[in-house]
């Protein structure tokens, strides 16, 4: 089964192309505001290279936040597109599972957090036992104060959210913070393959006519529908 992974939910725009659990190749560069631009040629410059053409993709998994609101819309748009036009799957993989899975340690729990901006944070909080990932927490935005009320023994954090509270962290739960290497804080598409290869397995698949990212927004944030 071949798989087009995409994650643009971060300042990262991050593509991969998986034959089952094979990563076949993969981009993951900063991009900043350049990720509705640039997406379309990079996938096809990607597919060039892996010698796939998109008519051969039989599963199009994408990083489907919370994140980015702009970035989200943009990778959940190109899937979408893709899957009506050839027809085939759609997976949205949670970012903050992907996240997740950059730390590789069974020994503490585990806190991907991205800034949401006016204290708030995305995050949600898992460990891994036997090599599997548990999460403990629902996905949520929420201050990071009340985050952090949570969190009740050693935990490593990784995320842009380390940027501005950092210091908040180290001051609520002292030594029990420990914080990711700043490479492994950002969603790459390799993970988002593998995982939606996993809900592709399990049935888990959206709707391309009716699929929209986990859009999260904060208590005072006032949406209209």
């Amino acid at each position: 089964m071949k798989i087009l992974a995409i994650d643009t939910s971060t300042k990262f725009l991050s593509l991969a192309i998986a034959n089952g659990e094979k990563i076949i190749s993969s981009f993951h560069k900063v991009l900043e505001q350049q990720h509705c631009a640039q997406l379309i040629p990079l996938i096809d410059k990607l597919l060039k290279k892996s010698k796939v053409k998109l008519r051969d993709i039989d599963l199009f998994a994408v990083s489907k936040g919370p994140g980015s609101f702009t970035g989200l819309r943009i990778g959940a748009a190109t899937v979408k597109g893709f899957a009506l036009a050839t027809k085939k799957a759609i997976v949205g993989v949670p970012t903050l599972d992907v996240m997740a899975c950059n730390v590789k340690r069974d020994d503490c729990f585990i806190a991907p957090i991205v800034d949401a901006k006016r204290g708030n944070v995305y995050a949600s909080l898992y460990s891994l036992n036997d090599g599997k990932l548990r999460r403990h927490l629902k996905y949520s935005v929420l201050p990071v104060s009340e985050f952090l009320n949570h969190i009740k023994g050693k935990t490593i954090f990784l995320g842009d959210g380390i940027v501005p509270y950092q210091d908040s962290i180290k001051d609520k739960l002292k030594k029990k913070a420990k914080f990711a290497e700043e490479k492994d804080w950002y969603p790459k598409a390799t993970t988002v393959a593998k995982l939606g290869l996993v809900l592709f397995k399990k049935g888990i698949l959206e709707d391309p006519y009716k699929f929209a990212p986990l859009y999260l927004y904060p208590k005072d944030v006032q949406c209209r529908r």
